[in-house]
């Protein structure tokens, strides 16, 4: 019988498959030490760039609306640039005398979305909701005086003409959004963000003297 090669016993073989492990085994690990090495190296140089900041000015206190703007309702603060919108205002002389077009929580940086003027159209034309027209309605073109209402309540109304069946009712708006009170308003008007087709209908049920009633929608429906 032939001698059997060293290199075929099965001893040898073992030998070279423990020898093969162990070379993978030692690869992968220089291989993440390699990768940990090179995320730490990139973290530390991040790390020591310093970061770029710019002077906002935030509210100290709750600023209703309307209120006229003055010194002592702001404070300045560095903050990382990228923690800011772009349109964030720097410093205090641009917004003495401005007027808040919407109210603003202590600690809110001033954007001018939120002041009288900030973008174009007058304070009215600012609030009303794009895509939708706003009208001045007096409380006295309704029946019954309306709910106590506040700004964005939605609501409908309905309008009847006098002397005919309940049955003729409907409704002669649908989406409607409170946009301004009347005590907010010259005249006393609710102003009222409505569908043009539905400002046509209001106009054309009060020019023929329906009884029109609004109705609120409770909150969360």
């Amino acid at each position: 019988m032939p001698k059997r090669s060293p290199l075929t016993t099965p001893d040898w073989q073992a030998a070279v498959r423990r020898r093969t492990q162990f070379y993978l085994l030692i690869a992968f690990l220089l291989a993440v030490l390699f990768g940990v090495l090179v995320f730490q190296f990139f973290w530390q140089r991040q790390a020591q760039q310093p970061q770029e900041l710019t002077n906002a000015i935030f509210a100290n206190q709750d600023i209703p609306l309307g209120t006229t703007l003055t010194a002592d309702v702001f404070v300045a603060r560095q903050v990382p640039l990228d923690a800011v919108p772009p349109l964030h205002f720097q410093f205090y002389e641009p917004l003495v005398g401005r007027v808040t077009l919407y109210p603003i929580v202590a600690g809110e940086v001033i954007l001018p979305g939120k002041l009288v003027g900030g973008t174009s159209g007058g304070p009215i034309a600012q609030r009303c909701p794009q895509g939708l027209w706003c009208v001045n309605i007096p409380e006295a073109w309704f029946v019954a005086a309306p709910p106590d209402l506040a700004e964005g309540d939605e609501l409908v109304i309905a309008a009847a003409q006098p002397g005919l069946s309940v049955d003729e009712a409907g409704f002669v708006a649908s989406q409607v959004l409170v946009v301004a009170l009347p005590n907010e308003t010259e005249g006393g008007a609710y102003v009222l963000a409505v569908e043009g087709e539905e400002a046509l209908n209001i106009l054309y049920s009060h020019a023929n003297e329906f009884q029109m009633l609004i109705l609120l929608h409770p909150a969360g429906k």
